[in-house]
């Protein structure tokens, strides 16, 4: 097979009309040995190069493959960039045992946290469901129970309580209802993050979640996507006794790459009874810096729920709500420390 058959082959494979091709011969002139060689380069008079000149335009294969070639360099060069939304910030509820007034707590700090000018969302991840009866008097709501066993967004959920932040109930639910969500959220790690997600909030949000007592599946859940952790108790000797179990509870959280702040509030503290204060005392010395505020026995708290009022209505201004006020403010100077 001749040359020219190859270069014609050559070119139908690629598209292009192979009549357009010429050769150029190549021309090659030889020094002497005798000759001198010039100094200057400028001189020098440059070999000539061998050349195929094809008179038509590329064809469309090859400005395919030199558009390909082109945009691979460029996405190569590119820098990326981060696609990553601001997230809200999480702060979770919780206590070894019950009785210690962990709900109130977390409704009154939702509803504080949404006068000082940050977006709250209550969010009630405790079967009793009882979160709604602290910030949505009542109201009988859906809640995360029943719509995400039928597989169904939380998008919808959010109602508005006092001072106009959000509350996410848990919602009526049965005994085999309950045990078929404790056996999902066992073995789904994901799956808080992913209905998180779903609602769609923005990094000026913060999520306070209260979680039943005790080392539950919702303690785990929530436990994976908190910024902080808040625990209450009470100033006497039973409280006091549980902290040891609650640092063990902690303890697998507390070694993630990016661990939770962990806090404590002392909650009901009767300054009229000398043990409760003396016992406070006890509780600074062995959490040090990790006792983030004091809140005072408030009988204004319990007569707002039973009266269908704002526990921190400004024009009552009690003591439990100025504590609740002043333990907002520190949690967002902690909080907010890790900000860019």
């Amino acid at each position: 097979m001749s040359r020219a058959d190859d270069i014609s082959k050559l070119f139908n494979k690629l598209g292009a009309n192979p009549n357009g091709y010429r050769e150029i011969e190549f021309v090659h002139e030889f020094i002497e040995d005798d000759v001198e060689v010039l100094e200057s380069p400028a001189l020098v008079k440059p070999l000539p190069v061998a050349a195929a000149l094809v008179d038509e335009a590329p064809s469309a294969p090859l400005l395919r493959l030199l558009e390909e070639l082109n945009h691979g360099e460029a996405d190569h060069l590119r820098p990326e960039v981060s696609s990553a939304q601001p997230t809200p910030k999480v702060v979770v509820v919780v206590s070894v045992k019950g009785g210690v007034g962990r709900s109130t707590l977390a409704a009154a700090l939702a509803s504080s946290l949404q006068r000082q000018g940050r977006p709250a969302l209550a969010l009630d991840l405790d079967p009793q469901n009882a979160l709604r009866h602290h910030l949505c008097l009542g109201l009988d709501m859906p809640g995360v129970g029943a719509t995400s066993l039928h597989n169904q967004s939380w998008e919808a959920l959010p109602e508005f309580g006092f001072a106009g932040c959000r509350l996410v109930a848990f919602g009526g639910t049965d005994y085999e209802q309950q045990q078929s969500l404790n056996r999902w959220l066992g073995q789904d790690e994901q799956w808080l993050s992913q209905r998180l997600a779903g609602l769609k909030l923005s990094g000026q949000d913060i999520v306070v979640i209260d979680v039943p007592a005790g080392n539950t599946v919702y303690f785990s859940q929530a436990l994976s996507v908190a910024d902080a952790v808040l625990v209450v108790v009470q100033p006497d000797v039973a409280s006091f006794s549980t902290l040891a179990q609650m640092d063990a509870m902690l303890a697998p959280y507390l070694q993630r790459e990016k661990p939770p702040q962990s806090f404590y509030v002392i909650n009901q503290l009767d300054a009229a009874h000398r043990f409760s204060v003396d016992m406070v005392e006890v509780f600074k010395t062995r959490l040090g810096n990790a006792l983030l505020g004091t809140v005072h026995r408030d009988l204004s708290f319990s007569e707002a729920q039973a009266y269908g009022r704002d526990p921190l209505d400004p024009t009552v201004n009690s003591i439990g709500s100025q504590d609740v006020h002043a333990l907002c403010r520190a949690l967002l100077e902690r909080i907010d420390s890790d900000l860019p």
